[in-house]
């Protein structure tokens, strides 16, 4: 993958991540919110499919991968101190934050092979915080 994990939208990518773990909890709620109220339509149920679709006919499923590692990283809850292997076999808690951030950060890495509008309603729960430009 070499300097561009992400593809051609790394640059992109990366300052996503960098301000994603600058929000505060004010905007991290406000961000769930909108995107609680954004996720229930149909036009994001089909920008979201439509996501799926470019990802896997761009054979971008690497860089899609690739995301996983640095974003839960910012968005895993932490856990109290236990044992390496029952770390492991636990679940994961995720901040109500990751489903939104997931959408935003792959729209963003596709952002060259998708239309404005589908960028714009798949980023939108962030508009207020971390605009998708």
């Amino acid at each position: 993958m070499g300097a561009q994990p992400y593809g051609p939208e790394t640059a992109a990518v990366r300052r996503f991540l960098v301000r994603l773990a600058g929000l505060g909890a004010t905007d991290r709620a406000t961000v769930v919110a909108r995107y609680e109220a954004i996720a229930a339509t149909r036009a994001y149920e089909a920008a979201d499919a439509r996501l799926g679709e470019v990802i896997t006919r761009s054979g971008r499923d690497e860089a899609r991968d690739a995301l996983s590692g640095p974003l839960l990283q910012l968005v895993k809850r932490p856990t109290p101190d236990v044992s390496p292997a029952a770390d492991a076999e636990a679940d994961i808690a995720l901040e109500p934050i990751a489903e939104p951030a997931l959408a935003a950060l792959l729209a963003l890495m596709v952002r060259d092979l998708l239309d404005d509008a589908t960028v714009q309603l798949l980023t939108d729960a962030f508009a207020d915080t971390i605009p998708a430009g």
